[in-house]
């Protein structure tokens, strides 16, 4: 186990997770909202004064290329943290592992058969085996990821799959979910498998008031799986906190959950 403290610092996303992930992996949508700019700064040169509207183009260029910079330089500032964080706790970073998908078959893992892991960390926290890393997947036609956390659970759990709203874009399975009227926690959360009661159960008060000093996070269960599923570039301090309230989440599930789990695991239904 490890000893050393984690942060209950957060930082609050102030864009949607899919928006996030197209603008930090430089996707058309970057391409798009220059062009989007451009177009009218050309014509507004072109009203105004015409020789300037050269000018316009390269500062405007620029700004494409010191944004591009930025994100590079601020991936690479999240990863040395991140990096340094897990050596102090004790924890493997290591490099993308094919052979990791075949833990997950479930939604949203099984739903692309060319989605890809990398950035994986081991390790231990609270008494659990925990696997963490990026998981990159097609939503769609765009390519789009998430972070993921998979806990380790010693009974098995109901097939669930519950998200914030925000993150259903990135990460959902289904197009037809179902709301979740859940007191306590900020936003709207969606059920996109399994039965509505059993979500309801999970999110108990309780642990309502520990998921809400977190941004949101979602998770799919099934069988002896707990897989978190969170915003990817989460600053070092959100990430250990969410870990924490992941933790919190499992140290406060309900027993009859835990035994609609051995039900389904034993019948295949629930």
């Amino acid at each position: 186990m490890t000893a050393a403290p984690v942060s209950r610092h957060t930082r609050r996303p102030r864009l949607r997770p899919d928006w996030v992930w197209q603008l930090r992996q430089g996707s058309a949508l970057v391409f798009v909202l220059w062009f989007a700019i451009a177009i009218p700064l050309v014509i507004a040169g072109l009203l105004v004064e015409p020789r300037w509207v050269g000018w316009l183009v390269l500062a405007w260029f620029l700004v494409l290329v010191i944004f591009t910079v930025a994100m590079r330089l601020s991936d690479g500032k999240q990863r040395r943290a991140w990096a340094e964080t897990a050596e102090q706790l004790g924890w493997q970073v290591g490099a993308a592992d094919p052979r990791l998908l075949e833990r997950w078959p479930f939604p949203p893992f099984s739903t692309d058969l060319a989605a890809e892991v990398f950035d994986v960390t081991t390790g231990r926290h609270r008494g659990r085996e925990l696997l963490a890393g990026r998981f990159r997947h097609k939503v769609g036609r765009r390519q789009l990821g998430f972070d993921f956390l998979d806990l380790a659970v010693d009974r098995p759990l109901p097939p669930l799959q519950v998200l914030p709203a925000q993150l259903a874009p990135v990460a959902a399975a289904s197009l037809l979910p179902i709301k979740l009227q859940i007191e306590g926690l900020p936003g709207t959360y969606q059920l996109f498998n399994g039965r509505e009661d059993l979500a309801s159960q999970v999110l108990h008060p309780r642990a309502a008031e520990a998921l809400a000093q977190v941004p949101p996070f979602g998770f799919s269960s099934e069988g002896r799986r707990f897989v978190v599923i969170l915003p990817a570039y989460r600053d070092t301090g959100t990430a250990l906190a969410q870990l924490d309230a992941a933790c919190d989440l499992l140290d406060l599930m309900p027993e009859h959950v835990w035994q609609a789990g051995e039900q389904w695991l034993a019948t295949g239904s629930l």
